[in-house]
């Protein structure tokens, strides 16, 4: 099963695509990831938000038999982020992939069709946080 949200590229997009997920997982039994998927999704849309331009950003929910993954859409084709390893002199900014790797099963960021590119993490069911 699968849900698609596409939100303004807004400083409240964030807030609500986090509010849209918990709203799913927990609809369909999966509390248990539910704190763990509102931080990653946080993450990726905010990187979004932060490092585009792109008018839209697009959020799509798979909820698969043993995991749920989420993939989030932006408009910025050839630049494809990476986790970048902590460092002490490094602010709080840069981070969010490497926490969404520390926190999901699975992380990746591919080319979307040319049109921008595709941040997608996910997380099993029945992991505890």
């Amino acid at each position: 099963m699968s849900y698609c949200m596409t939100a303004p590229r807004a400083a409240t997009t964030p807030k609500v695509v986090r509010d849209w997920l918990v709203l799913l997982l927990v609809t369909f039994g999966h509390d248990e990831i539910a704190d763990r998927a509102k931080l990653c999704a946080s993450e990726a849309v905010t990187n979004a938000y932060q490092h585009t331009r792109s008018p839209r950003i697009t959020v799509e929910v798979s909820l698969g038999s043993t995991a749920v993954t989420v993939s989030v859409d932006d408009d910025r084709p050839g630049w494809l982020p990476s986790p970048r390893p902590p460092a002490p002199w490094r602010d709080e900014h840069g981070r969010g992939l490497t926490l969404i790797r520390a926190h999901a099963a699975e992380l990746r960021a591919v080319p979307n069709d040319g049109l921008g590119k595709r941040v997608q993490f996910t997380l099993a069911y029945g992991e505890a946080a």
